[in-house]
């Protein structure tokens, strides 16, 4: 039995979104098929702030000066205890899927709020040894309403810094085994192009849901 964290991170749960649809047809199909395994799923703008701020900030500096867990106020047990979940479920996962539209050429700043918590030196990788989450896999499912996977020009591809970002991240925690689905050129120009796009996504993550 493997354990797969599903990471949503597009404020619009509320709407018709193409990269949550895509995200969805893939966990079903994949609960289909793996009807044995852990599905675990996270929405981070439903679930609220986990960015690292001066919170975070106080709170490591006391117990890095000597302060005991149990000296710290009932805000900060909070905050230091939902960190530490996250991070185990991510360290205890065995596969990942990452769920986002594309943001201004990069990720949704949740997720890389999300990121910065638990892909943590010592915890994930190490100056030295390098990343300790080998043998994991990863997936990432992404719209957006230019062309930079599918476009004839190869130099739109280094435009996706978000995607690269993410693989770059991955790699340094060990994950390099990661895959994409990208449903692009959604730009509302052409209501039928994006119609067969959507689709084709939509196969696509029925379709590795199957085999993931």
């Amino acid at each position: 039995m493997a354990t797969l964290l599903v990471i949503k991170a597009h404020p619009a749960s509320d709407v018709i979104s193409t990269s949550l649809t895509m995200g969805d047809r893939f966990i079903e199909s994949y609960k289909e098929s793996n009807p044995q395994d852990d599905v675990l799923v996270h929405d981070l703008y439903a679930e609220g702030n986990i960015a690292i701020d001066s919170s975070n900030l106080n709170v490591w500096k006391k117990l890095t000066d000597g302060t005991k867990y149990d000296e710290l106020t009932p805000d900060e047990h909070i905050l230091i205890s939902r960190q530490q979940l996250l991070q185990e479920e991510f360290i205890k996962a065995d596969k990942y899927v990452f769920i986002n539209p594309m943001y201004n050429l990069f990720l949704p700043s949740k997720l890389k709020d999300y990121l910065d918590i638990v892909c943590q030196a010592t915890k994930t990788w190490d100056y030295q040894k390098g990343g300790f989450l080998k043998d994991k896999i990863a997936l990432h499912i992404q719209s957006s309403s230019g062309k930079y996977h599918s476009s004839d020009n190869p130099d739109m591809l280094k435009l996706d810094m978000g995607d690269h970002y993410l693989r770059m991240i991955l790699r340094q925690i060990g994950v390099t085994d990661v895959q994409g689905i990208y449903c692009e050129g959604l730009n509302g120009q052409n209501p039928q192009a994006d119609l067969q796009a959507k689709q084709a996504a939509y196969r696509q993550s029925e379709e590795l849901g199957q085999q993931f």
